[in-house]
């Protein structure tokens, strides 16, 4: 990595303090620690997605800027433990053998003990390797006296295995196939070994990000004239941030409930099933009104693949697939990939294009003069 203030190469060898050999100037952030995440790297993510500070990022959007993108990878079903192993015998060939060999090394050590008392290690030794092997022979010629019985609770032990593999199957295809559980930055990790040690380095969080809980709603001038509907409250902080709500008189709320009776709605909701039947409940609860749909759809983030954050969720497949009998209009691709287990959250959506979907939604709900030629597809996040 480079020093984030004189950008001279720093080699890890030379990185354990975090303070540059050159400039003598300590920097935040140590790759080893951070998953590769450096001073400079931050400060061009925090530049990139706020457009060169034209737009202000939360805490929350700059945690799932780092999350890893595309969709996890099935996991290997696994047999349930201690299956039993098939008994083996040895054949009446080897039993002779074992029998002949045994009784010859005992009859040597015999021999040599009596005619020649000298040779005591020798007669020890054969003596010792003729027990050994009339020991084995016995123990498998009593395993093959009694094969039948071995085999019957061999075959019994088998079988219940199977049935608890079979039970196993059945307990996995009642749910959504296991998918990899990747490494992510949780709230509470990046926190500590992200925006902790550059508070204490540059004395507070990096230039064009808020904190979530610090943003407080704003009010617009005069009465709303806009409801927007998003359960999300790390986009809600987004939008105040961005003084949304004062620029388009909209009153933000979380649920259908708190929506006023009388103003056009902008929904703003995750790629999952729970996101687009948010927008049937809308629509029910308000028909009177102009319900647009801005959210992120399933298309975009099938669309976007390997772009866009894709997450799991373990879950049961019949009320899944009830859940998504509710939904029509899917397409098989779409319908394929909810049916996983798959979703993908609106929070992780570059900031400036969540914020460019928001202002167009806004304005087709208001105005309603965009025609279905020119009226914009929300963006496939990077």
């Amino acid at each position: 990595m480079k020093c984030p203030r004189c950008e001279t190469e720093l080699p890890g060898k030379i990185r354990t303090s975090r303070i540059c050999w050159r400039c003598q100037q300590r920097f935040a952030l140590e790759p080893k620690y951070t998953r590769g995440l450096h001073d400079l790297r931050l400060r061009r993510t925090v530049e990139r997605l706020g457009d060169s500070g034209q737009v202000l990022l939360t805490v929350q959007q700059l945690r799932w800027a780092h999350h890893e993108r595309g969709q996890p990878s099935p996991r290997p079903r696994k047999d349930p433990p201690g299956r039993p192993s098939e008994p083996r015998f040895e054949g009446v060939g080897m039993l002779a053998f074992c029998l002949g060999m045994g009784t010859g090394l005992v009859a040597v050590a015999y021999l040599l003990v009596t005619r020649l008392p000298a040779a005591i290690i020798l007669a020890a030794v054969a003596g010792f390797f003729g027990v050994a092997l009339l020991g084995a022979m016995a123990k498998d010629a009593c395993r093959l006296l009694l094969r039948k019985r071995t085999m019957a609770r061999w075959k019994l032990a088998e079988r219940q295995w199977q049935l608890r593999r079979e039970l196993l199957r059945r307990q996995e295809d009642a749910w959504t196939t296991p998918l990899d559980n990747r490494p992510e930055w949780t709230d509470a990790e990046f926190r500590s070994k992200v925006l902790n040690p550059w508070a204490l380095v540059y004395g507070g969080l990096p230039d064009g990000v808020v904190e979530d809980a610090a943003v407080r709603p704003s009010a617009s001038v005069g009465p709303p004239v806009l409801a927007v509907l998003c359960p999300d409250r790390a986009v809600t902080a987004f939008l105040h941030a961005n003084t949304f709500a004062v620029r388009y008189r909209a009153v933000i709320v979380g649920s259908v409930a708190e929506l006023p009776d009388d103003l056009p709605v902008v929904v703003l909701h995750d790629a999952s099933p729970q996101g687009l039947l948010l927008v049937r409940e809308a629509r029910a609860a308000r028909p009177a009104v102009p319900v647009v749909d801005a959210g992120l759809s399933p298309r975009t983030a099938v669309a976007a693949g390997e772009r866009a954050v894709q997450l799991y969720e373990h879950q049961e497949r019949e009320p899944l697939e009830e859940l998504l009998a509710r939904l029509p209009g899917l397409s098989e691709g779409e319908r394929l990939w909810l049916a996983k287990g798959l979703w993908s959250p609106l929070v992780a959506v570059p900031p400036k294009r969540l914020l460019t979907m928001a202002e167009r939604a806004a304005e087709r709900a208001l105005h309603g003069n965009v025609g279905f030629l020119s009226w914009p597809v929300p963006e496939v996040p990077r």
